[in-house]
């Protein structure tokens, strides 16, 4: 009963994000009626790619006769929403788009994709002096990994959800996640600091074979943390954090429930100044019903070394939900790497890297390993309107019985985006 009513919320979740899409759309339509403190810039695109993998898996892992590549054509729409008032400061990014295949039409999508981030730090900050609260959403709909979505200056920052695990066979996806994080203050050097999380991801039907249709996990997953930080000086502050993440799975086509609990416990040293963050966590990570502990932590680096350049860094090891292939918890090694530089006013060039080395439990021979490299080149061509050249590579490697395979996947586009803008804000990173 409990599972029912979660699904049931999820799914209900789901309907009001596509309404709230749909309510962007028409009020995008209507800037002249937005109050002061809101700003609205709908945004339209056009884009062509080629994609060498479209199934995300080797041809012999498919039904006979499968065309394995294929150029698409996305036509799709959006709405940018900022919204900042003496209590509360908003952003709101929504878009969805319908993608045409040129050879395998039967396989025309629809996507859409909601990030959304509310500030509460000045209205409970009228209530206790010094205390912080906020609110983040991700909401996304589609076939494929998010390939051209975002940069690094973001202000949310991409889900690493295919890295860690990644579902590499084509299916619909629902991937969601709900993020409260907050500030107590106790003293003037000492805070408590804490935050609760709800992630959802829901596949369906594996997409080129009938035989694979029990390799994807349903997963729904309950994280919360907390625990005292301690500033050291006006940039400096250590803490003592507890991380504990509950979650359950089933197989996308239903059987028993799989329940996994991740108990974290680890020491935080993060250093912030106006043009670069580090932050630093080493600990223990106790994994049941497995009876595993293995030591964990990350590193975090943001720097701006000058004015038109972010550069980020981040490496981690973690217990994570593994949704391929089997289900329960795995180890995941993560490298991320990113470069967002400004050429001149109307050129900028991003490229990230990242590699992934997850070990699944029980036994740490099966391994998913994931490399992915992508660039973007933009020129903005009026004050409205930008032209983009994409290019993004994967590497899967997977070795995890009964499955053992490696496959590649290049994708070329190109895109065509116009953000009408009556009200000054820039286009979309």
């Amino acid at each position: 009963m409990i599972l029912l009513w979660i699904r049931r919320y999820a799914e209900l979740r789901t309907l009001c994000w596509v309404a709230i899409l749909a309510g962007l759309a028409c009020g995008a339509m209507q800037p002249a009626s937005v109050c002061a403190e809101t700003k609205i810039v709908p945004l339209a695109t056009l884009s062509g790619r080629y994609d060498s993998n479209i199934w995300h898996r080797p041809a012999e892992l498919l039904d006979p006769g499968i065309r394995l590549d294929d150029f698409a054509t996305s036509v799709g729409g959006g709405a940018r929403v900022l919204h900042n008032t003496r209590d509360v400061d908003a952003f709101l990014d929504a878009g969805g788009s319908f993608n045409a295949f040129l050879h395998n039409t039967n396989r025309n999508f629809f996507e859409m994709n909601v990030r959304g981030s509310v500030g509460l730090d000045r209205w409970v900050d009228q209530y206790v002096r010094g205390a912080s609260l906020r609110v983040v959403e991700s909401l996304r709909y589609s076939p494929d990994p998010p390939a051209f979505m975002g940069g690094i200056r973001s202000a949310i920052r991409e889900d690493d959800t295919f890295l860690r695990g990644t579902p590499v066979f084509r299916s619909n996806q629902i991937i969601n996640t709900t993020r409260i994080d907050g500030k107590y203050p106790l003293s003037r050097d000492l805070a408590l600091e804490g935050g609760y999380s709800f992630g959802l991801r829901h596949y369906g039907r594996v997409q080129g074979g009938d035989t694979l249709s029990t390799t994807l996990f349903n997963t729904i997953t309950h994280t919360w943390y907390g625990g005292p930080r301690y500033q050291l000086t006006r940039n400096d502050s250590v803490a003592a954090l507890y991380r504990q993440t509950f979650f359950t799975q089933t197989r996308s086509t239903g059987s028993r429930t799989i329940g996994t609990n991740l108990i974290s416990l680890a020491g935080d040293y993060t250093r912030e100044f106006q043009e670069w963050s580090l932050t630093l966590q080493a600990g223990v990570t106790f994994a049941e019903p497995v009876g595993r502990t293995f030591p964990s932590g990350s590193i975090q680096v943001r720097t701006r070394p000058e004015r038109d350049t972010v550069v980020t860094l981040s490496l981690s090891r973690e217990g994570r939900p593994i949704g391929f292939l089997q289900g329960g918890a795995m180890i995941s090694h993560v490298a991320q790497a990113g470069i967002s530089h400004r050429i001149y006013e109307r050129l900028t060039i991003n490229g990230t890297v990242g590699y992934a080395y997850n070990e699944l439990f029980p036994s740490t021979d099966s391994t998913i390993k994931n490399f992915t490299a992508s660039s973007r080149l933009s020129y903005k061509l009026t004050r409205t309107m930008s032209a983009d050249v994409t290019y993004l590579f994967t590497n899967i490697d997977v070795d995890v019985q009964p499955f053992e395979y490696q496959v590649s996947r290049h994708q070329v586009g190109l895109a065509l985006s116009i953000a009408l803008d009556p009200l000054g804000v820039e286009l979309w990173d």
